[in-house]
């Protein structure tokens, strides 16, 4: 049997897209693609700072794949190359053949002379990949050392009721409205505040506020919310429909989701519910990957999520999603609706075993982008 790993480009894009939709996460109750068609590579080509895919091939077949990208982030609240382990994906017969360990050469060699540290993630409970977090096999020494610093936490507010904006009350007395070229400023100085004192968090300058605008396929300044409290900005999160770049699938129904598909549709009519998707089609979504409050104000986010869930519930969204680091105060937020969580591992990989501890990393707040993921 032949066992070759090799660099690969757009080419292959159809064949990656078919072995990802092999690939499904299993949550509770829902068996879930994170489907990036029509274009595998428009998120490293866009949003990293740079990329190489790698496949691996099977008697000449391609069975799998994985990336490296590389991006400018905050460790320790200072800019620093990281390295981003993503998409790696391998069909059903090709498994349990070391495939992460043959590639180590051509994936982590260069990367590693430029950056000491960088991350991935992976679902909690895929036992494939949780066996390899922390195994190092001597024969293979450019493979980093890699360990879990804690759970990320996607909610996925499912629409149903309506929602009562509550901007007043416990002090707040807000203002939540769509953000204007002229909020540039403070939203940015918002969310580098936010991200600066996170682990891989995005770093989020003016200039790079701009740029990102500018990138976001489907993107503005008005798919930014922001809360005003007496005129000042006080809050702010995204809202962003990411389906030209990657979509939801719905591969099945499991367990009790059943049972919540099958009440949700009998009462969609009656309380004008949007239509969940059947098995095989995409969730209709909004992603917010972007928030920020004073002081980490979960009542202020709060206030932001239910105006963003009414827009979506008016527009005819499923979904709104929204996510953190497991046990985020912040997430408090969610409390007022109806979600399905998914939990991935946040995994740090680093040059030597001690160096989160010779360098002192703080790795209690990391962040990753759930739009990029």
């Amino acid at each position: 049997m032949s066992l070759i790993v090799k660099q690969i480009g757009p080419e292959y894009n159809e064949e990656m897209l078919a072995i990802l939709l092999e690939s499904p996460m299993e949550s509770d109750g829902l068996s879930l693609c994170l489907d990036r068609s029509p274009d595998i590579f428009i998120v490293p080509r866009l949003f990293f700072k740079g990329y190489k895919a790698y496949g691996f091939f099977m008697n000449d077949q391609l069975v799998g794949y994985g990336m490296i990208c590389q991006k400018e982030l905050y460790v320790n609240g200072k800019k620093t190359l990281v390295g981003y382990f993503a998409n790696l994906y391998v069909k059903k017969e090709a498994r349990k053949l070391g495939w992460l360990y043959k590639a180590a050469q051509p994936l982590f060699e260069e990367i590693g002379k430029l950056t000491d540290i960088g991350f991935a993630s992976t679902v909690k409970g895929n036992k494939a990949t949780e066996s390899m977090i922390g195994r190092r096999i001597s024969k293979f020494p450019l493979m980093p050392h890699s360990e879990s610093v804690g759970l990320q936490v996607v909610h996925n507010l499912i629409i149903t009721f309506r929602k009562r904006l509550r901007t007043k009350g416990t002090g707040q007395n807000l203002v939540i409205r769509r953000g204007r070229g002229v909020d540039i400023a403070k939203i940015a100085e918002l969310l580098d505040k936010e991200y600066r004192t996170r682990l891989f968090g995005v770093v989020m300058d003016e200039q790079n506020l701009r740029e990102l605008i500018d990138t976001r396929p489907d993107f503005g300044i008005e798919n930014y919310w922001v809360a005003e409290r007496d005129g000042i900005i006080v809050g702010v999160c995204s809202a962003w429909d990411i389906r030209s770049i990657r979509q939801v699938r719905i591969m099945a129904y499991r367990k009790k989701f059943k049972w919540v598909y099958m009440i949700y549709s009998y009462l969609r009519p009656l309380f004008g519910f949007p239509m969940l998707p059947k098995p095989g089609d995409p969730f209709k979504e909004i992603i917010v990957n972007d928030f920020a409050c004073e002081n980490r104000d979960p009542t202020i986010f709060e206030a932001l999520l239910r105006t963003v869930y009414k827009q979506a519930r008016k527009e005819g969204y499923n979904m709104v999603e929204v996510g953190s680091y497991y046990g985020d105060p912040m997430l408090k937020a969610v409390k007022p609706f109806f979600t399905q969580e998914v939990y991935s591992h946040t995994i740090v990989g680093t040059s030597s075993e001690e160096y989160l501890e010779e360098n002192h990393v703080d790795v209690s707040c990391p962040y990753i982008d759930i739009a990029l993921t």
